[in-house]
């Protein structure tokens, strides 16, 4: 791990296939004993050391064939398409769990979960919500 620091402030919309209110976030079972979930965060504000990353958009695909906590997950990561390279390299990191003290953001405890990452994709993301 890393000592660089960065934020990201803007609106996140989440989605997984279980009953309404997820209820892996409650310490239940999926609803239908595996969880499909797709993530999109529109970043108003953010950086990764010095690199800025305001205004661009992130996307996650997610797949685990049991209760997230079980592990064995699949995920895809899409990166906006106008990120620079150094944008992209710093958004990989942050979603990836890097440069975060382990459990304490969403990112890391979710890649904790996941046995494979697919490849990014960068390409142009719809964002409205």
């Amino acid at each position: 791990m890393t000592e660089v620091k960065w934020t990201l402030k803007g609106r996140e919309f989440a989605h997984c296939n279980c009953a309404y209110g997820c209820p892996c976030q409650f310490n239940a079972l999926p609803t239908h004993g595996y969880c499909r979930a797709v993530v999109g965060i529109d970043i108003e504000q953010g950086h990764h050391g010095d690199t800025r990353l305001d205004g661009l958009k992130v996307a996650g695909i997610f797949a685990w064939p049991g209760p997230i906590h079980e592990g064995h997950g699949e995920a895809v990561v899409v990166i906006d398409e106008r990120a620079s390279e150094r944008q992209r390299e710093a958004l990989l990191r942050i979603l990836g769990g890097e440069d975060t003290v382990p459990g304490a953001t969403v990112f890391n405890v979710f890649a904790a979960t996941l046995d494979k990452v697919n490849d990014p994709l960068f390409t142009r993301i719809d964002f409205e919500v």
